[in-house]
């Protein structure tokens, strides 16, 4: 199957393959069904008949993979080759999870071959660096970057890009490979908005760009105008007259330079970015109107991506909305879902979830949040609830696909405001409709969120959930088996015993295999006299979501800007003791304090889920503005960073390595001087009430005291106690949380990042050091604080400061919660009454800077007993030999089959 070029050669070649196929098949060897296979998948590759070229793939793949010695470069490399080309299929049909995990496969195996084949691994780094780009994934891209440029010289210079012509295209000029990789850099400098280095990488582009000749230069055009679009990309700033003149020229470069090369799809990329930049530069909708229609023309005569498409037509739909034509641009809609569709549709609602099975590509998501966007600002404009509706359904559809999209991990800006944007959306589409149903509306937002810090928590904390591992274990092979072609009654049975085996423990553990969080579920760990403020900071605005056992209510508080505002003056008020915090303590209570809490004469416990700057506040220090009593008088605080890390922490750990309660480490500073990572100098001084307080709450709590505590004493003890005391130094940076640190004896630190990578059992930390709560703000993750480390190394429940309280309140407030958790009190009830009894024996210092700064997150209930933790069931036992009897059953009906 030589093919020089050409769509004939190529269906010339498909006809030859799938001849051999039905005459030779059963004739071939493994390797030569995979070659067979993998050559008639790519000859359909290039017809662009993908579908077909996906089977064939696959086919190709599965003998490959089933090569017993899969040790010979040529098979890997043809192995490789093929995930790479599923990915750039994916790409194409915008299956964003599918392309990630064949692009991943491909690295995995070309990165293992002894001799790096430069040309392949470069092609397909660039494909990763563009999706981890459009991802926003800054880490994971830096690290492909780094790793072309440190190895690029040697490819180089050794001539591995020097090679003969392929079986299906001519060998590259060398030239092209510096350009590439000048490329790739400025799609890593848009990613992190390195705009000079950009316009740098740029120049050198264009220098041996220019040095390839004219077929060359056209054959790799796209190279070119990719790079000159990502370097204007992030200029942006058009209040700076320069940059603004800057962004124009680059922009008609890539016109001008699109139009020599002959490259109408980059023309039409190119009229893209002219529309917004009229539309941000200027709002001047009809020059953005004339570019959309030069746009729209290109790609309805080009074969183009179909969400390409999309976008211009849902863009031109916006525009034409801003301009008062909203019946031109709902026509404009109705054209662009008839190319989705594949027919003229009538009804906008036709279009549902299932048009979308295999489309969860970003530029699918932000079409229909354009389209959502249309129909929300004509009906904030007319008032007309059809359009609500429809703007409703279309966010609701772009938050489903997110879901899918959303790979679990840390978030990132731009995940963050695409998710926040599509979450306010639903909700103000959703009170005005006047849904009741916000169990449904809740459940979407929760899962939509970061579901990275509840993930490496319930890592951690099932490793020490008082349920058998063996009884996790023997669920996850029941749910593999109901998934199987052996599934019947007895298996989904018994699958239904095992969960309820391990739910009658605690109905928490529930929690532990759902893969989404269920309001209904999360309500059942809830008593009557919780209530859940959980706050929701979406792009322009701040809503408050209220739990209840019962019930959930949602409002919405006002304009972001308004309330963070209010919330950072007053955090500021609290912690240099400003004297006039009294009135917006009154005004952040009316606006962030339901009034129907206190009609609940029921409710006693408030747990508060805040977001964002939300996070520096302690609600207890709130005003009732009619009674001018504090919200701590009547409630119980306490925190959590969401929903489902929330109902984890309320499943109690086993630790059979406890040798005792309670450890207390407590260094000896001295004023010494500490030197951070960035060797600024901060002197510590003695912690005047640190000897007085570790020696109390030890004698309370018959405890161990790790005096002139250094590092190795915590790490050598982390799994040894129920609750550990740091009464220690911590050095902050609000910059870079991973400067963070706990610092013990002799300077020696404990930083986020090692924390964060522990696996650290206790049920409560104690942090009496100052500002242990606070960090710096990272969009969609919260205050990457030393306790929110803490939750990811498994700890049940923290108790940790908002400013720098002084030494002999944090003791008075810290002794007396220890003394009220050994009368018995739940940590929420403790450390309320510690705080009560402050401010009455002390009506000098009833400022909440005195008091307020410490706060409990997690787990509220009372400390662990001994006897807390059950021994395996009978019904344990008699589930352990059904799934045995089960398991012997499956083993010998696959055993005949093969």
């Amino acid at each position: 199957m030589l093919l020089k070029s050409g769509a004939k050669e190529y269906e010339e070649a498909v006809a030859i393959g799938l001849s051999c196929e039905l005459a030779f098949s059963d004739h071939l060897n493994i390797e030569e069904k995979a070659a067979l296979f993998y050559n008639i998948g790519t000859s359909m590759d290039k017809m662009e008949a993908y579908q077909d070229a996906l089977i064939y793939y696959k086919k190709a793949i599965d003998n490959y993979e089933s090569i017993e010695d899969l040790s010979d470069s040529e098979l890997v490399n043809n192995l490789a080759m093929a995930y790479n080309n599923i990915g750039v299929i994916h790409a194409y049909t915008g299956f964003f999870t599918k392309r990630k995990e064949a692009y991943l496969r491909a690295k995995k195996l070309w990165e293992g071959q002894s001799q790096v084949n430069a040309a392949n691994l470069l092609s397909l780094y660039g494909n990763l660096i563009r999706l981890y780009r459009q991802y926003g994934d800054k880490t994971s891209a830096g690290e492909l970057i780094n790793s072309i440029n440190q190895n690029f010289k040697i490819w180089f210079d050794s001539g591995a890009f020097e090679s003969k012509e392929s079986e299906f295209e001519n060998s590259k000029p060398l030239n092209f490979y510096l350009v590439e990789k000048h490329r790739l850099n400025i799609l890593y400098t848009d990613l992190t908005n390195d705009k000079k280095a950009g316009i740098s990488h740029l120049d050198s582009l264009m220098n041996y760009f220019n040095k390839m000749d004219k077929t060359d230069q056209e054959n790799y055009s796209d190279y070119l105008l990719n790079a000159i679009s990502s370097a204007a990309a992030p200029l942006v700033n058009y209040d700076d007259p320069n940059e603004k003149l800057l962004k124009k020229q680059y922009l008609d470069l890539g016109m001008n330079e699109s139009i020599r090369l002959k490259n109408r799809y980059n023309q039409m990329i190119f009229h893209t970015q002219l529309v917004s930049f009229y539309l941000n530069s200027a709002d001047d909708y009809d020059k953005a109107l004339v570019h959309l229609d030069h746009a729209l023309e290109i790609g309805r005569r080009m074969d183009i991506r179909e969400f390409n498409l999309l976008n211009i037509f849902f863009k031109k739909g916006d525009v034409l909305q801003k301009s008062n034509r909203f019946d031109q641009a709902e026509k404009i809609v109705y054209q662009g879902f008839s190319v989705l569709m594949g027919d003229s549709i009538n009804n906008l609602m036709e279009v549902d979830l299932e048009a979308f099975k295999e489309k969860n590509d970003i530029y699918y998501i932000n079409a229909l949040m354009e389209v959502a966007k249309i129909y929300k600002n004509e009906f904030e404009k007319e008032g007309n609830l059809k359009h609500a509706r429809v703007s409703f359904h279309y966010y609701n559809i772009a938050a489903n696909i997110f879901n899918v999209y959303y790979q679990k991990g840390i978030y990132n800006p731009w995940l963050d405001q695409t998710n926040k944007e599509i979450s306010e959306g639903l909700v103000m589409m959703h009170m005005a409709l006047g849904k009741e149903n916000h169990g449904s509306l809740l459940n979407t937002i929760e899962n939509n969120a970061s579901q990275h810090l509840w993930k490496e928590f319930e890592a951690k904390y099932q490793h020490y959930s008082p349920v058998s591992d063996s009884l996790f274990l023997m669920k996850s092979q029941l749910s593999l088996l109901a998934d199987s072609e052996f599934r019947n009654d007895s298996i989904n049975s018994l699958l239904e015993k095992v969960q309820n085996e391990i739910i009658s423990n605690n109905p928490s553990f529930e929690a532990f295999f759902e893969n989404r969080f269920e309001l209904a579920n999360f309500q059942k760990v809830l008593s009557p006299e919780i209530v859940v403020l959980n706050y929701a900071v979406t792009a322009s605005e701040v809503f408050l979501f209220l739990i209840t056992k019962d019930e959930v209510s949602l409002r919405s508080l006002g304009r972001k800007e308004e309330v963070l505002q209010k919330t950072l003056e007053y955090y500021n008020t609290l912690r240099y003791i400003h004297k006039d915090f009294g009135d917006l303590s009154k005004e952040l209570y009316s606006l962030l304090i339901p009034e129907s809490l206190n009609l609940d004469k029921k409710v006693s416990q408030i747990v508060v889920l805040p977001e964002d700057l939300l996070n520096l506040i302690p609600f207890e220090s709130l005003t009732n503005p009619k009674t001018n009593a504090l919200l701590l008088k009547d409630y119980n605080i306490s925190y959590s960073y969401s929903l489902r890390i929330w109902q984890l922490q309320q499943v109690q750990m086993k630790n059979p390595n406890h040798k005792g309660i309670l450890a207390v480490f407590s260094p000896e500073y001295d004023d010494q001087v500490y030197l951070d990572s960035n060797t600024k100098a901060t002197q510590l001084g003695a912690i005047d009430g640190a000897r007085l307080e570790s020696e109390f709450i030890a004698g309370r709590l018959k405890g161990d005291i790790y005096s002139k505590a250094i590092k190795s004493d915590f790490l050598e003890n982390s799994q040894n106690y129920s609750i550990y005391h740091f009464a220690m130094h911590a050095k902050i940076d609000e910059t870079d949380h991973s400067n963070s640190a706990l610092i013990f004896q002799n300077n020696e630190s404990l930083y986020y990042e090692e924390l964060y990578g522990m696996e650290f059992p206790a049920d409560l930390v104690v942090l009496s050091a100052c500002n242990t709560g606070v960090g710096k703000l990272e969009k969609g993750e919260g205050l990457m604080s030393i306790s929110r480390a803490l939750t990811y190394s498994g700890v049940r429940s923290s108790v940790y400061s908002l400013w720098q309280v002084p030494d002999s309140e944090t003791a008075e407030i810290i002794m007396e919660f220890y003394k009220n958790l050994e009368n018995g009190m739940q940590k929420s009830d403790a450390l309320a009454q510690a705080k009560r009894d402050f401010i009455l024996n002390n009506p000098l210092r009833s400022h909440p800077y005195f008091w307020a700064g410490f706060v409990l997150n997690g787990h509220m209930g009372n400390l662990p007993t001994s006897n807390s933790f059950s021994i395996p069931s009978i019904v344990y036992w008699i589930l352990i030999s059904a799934l045995l009897a089960i398991l012997s059953i499956w083993f010998l009906k696959s055993f005949k089959r093969h």
